[in-house]
């Protein structure tokens, strides 16, 4: 049977006693910890004057931190009578807050993180700063070294991009001229034949009809194709022109409504500027046709003094941020790539309503 405690009617009872705090063995010494740290820190006073320096200064500057304690920080680091170039003291003092630079330094060329922090709940006439510097030249090579990378690959999908397009003209001209003019000159040569067949030959004429056909076949695939690999309106008439060639064929199969409206109506440009612009239009409204689900595509080429802008602009379904930015989305990737390597940029985004705006965006160096 258990057993209920005594309680006196009508009394709370009391909670048992907490036992007390044991007290801290651990004591944390501010100096061994700051000797802890890998870099150096100092306290200093508004006036660059040191108050006390960790260990790690004897391992960067080769000097001890008892040695000094009282002298002028940028005499005593950097060697010179006046505040660093780059010393953040002057703005923490100013703003009372948190600064914190990155800069190189002139005489050795290595790169250093400089971050002053205030000491807070101190009197109104006394500011001290807990200074923190970091070498981070290491750091900062690599990220040299990714840059250099980056360019190096630019640099190679500029020169492949040349390349390719070198090819596909010459391609396009092997294509028009060679097979182009032999197939027209095989018609010549059928046509003079079939004059010359006797009259009683009624099968010859028919035969022909169908080698006739065979060859206009082979003419317009010929044709195609050179035009697909390099426009000639593109060469000889310029990217307007071309833009509303690739429209017009786009209207043959496609059940779009296309609206083209190019500031000013004749654009002169570079080559590989027009070239670049075309493919990147080409690509936009070929993406229209086969994701969007839209019924209406505007295309507007506008060239002012100081920029030129291509816009596709459709009323689909509008594409998600998640494609946008999608490393796989070779397209777009393709066209970042090509207005970067001239300094542009690329804008792609899905409207509220629906819709999908791309817009290139092209400065135009001043003469």
């Amino acid at each position: 049977m258990a057993v209920t405690p005594n309680r006196q009617k009508g009394r709370k009872q009391q909670a048992p006693a907490k036992p007390p705090k044991a007290e801290s063995t651990t004591r944390f010494d501010s100096t061994a910890l700051l000797d802890s740290l890998p870099f150096y820190v100092m306290l200093v006073d508004e006036h660059h004057h040191i108050i006390m320096a960790n260990q790690a200064v004897t391992k960067h500057l080769g000097i001890k931190p008892d040695d000094i304690v009282g002298g002028y920080c940028p005499e005593v680091i950097h060697g010179t009578k006046g505040p660093w170039y780059a010393c953040p003291l002057e703005e923490a003092v100013k703003k009372n807050t948190a600064v914190v630079i990155e800069a190189q330094d002139r005489e050795t060329g290595r790169w250093i993180n400089s971050a002053m922090y205030p000491i807070p709940n101190l009197p109104e006439n006394q500011k001290v700063f807990f200074h923190m510097v970091t070498d981070i030249t290491d750091r900062k090579l690599a990220e040299e070294q990714v840059i250099a990378s980056r360019e190096q690959l630019r640099e190679l999908s500029r020169h492949l991009e040349t390349v390719r397009e070198e090819e596909r003209s010459s391609i396009a001209r092997e294509i028009h001229d060679e097979l182009g003019q032999t197939l027209v000159t095989l018609k010549i040569y059928i046509t003079w034949l079939l004059r010359r067949l006797s009259t009683a030959e009624v099968t010859a004429p028919e035969q022909t009809k169908s080698i006739y056909g065979l060859i206009d076949s082979a003419i317009n695939t010929v044709m195609r194709l050179s035009t697909e690999l390099r426009p000639a309106a593109l060469d000889d008439l310029g990217l307007v022109a071309a833009i509303e060639w690739q429209i017009n064929e786009f209207k043959k199969w496609t059940e779009l409504e296309y609206h083209f409206i190019s500031v000013p109506k004749k654009i002169t440009l570079e080559r590989d500027t027009a070239t670049a612009l075309y493919r990147i239009a080409h690509e936009a409204l070929t993406n229209v046709i086969r994701h969007a689900l839209a019924t209406r595509v505007d295309i507007s080429l506008k060239k002012t003094a100081r920029s030129l802008t291509l816009t596709v602009e459709d009323n689909g379904k509008g594409i998600t941020d998640e494609k946008v930015n999608d490393p796989r989305a070779f397209g777009i990737v393709g066209m970042r790539e090509r207005i970067h390597l001239l300094g542009g940029e690329v804008k792609i985004e899905g409207k509220a309503g629906g819709g999908t705006i791309v817009k290139v965006i092209l400065p135009i160096a001043s003469k």
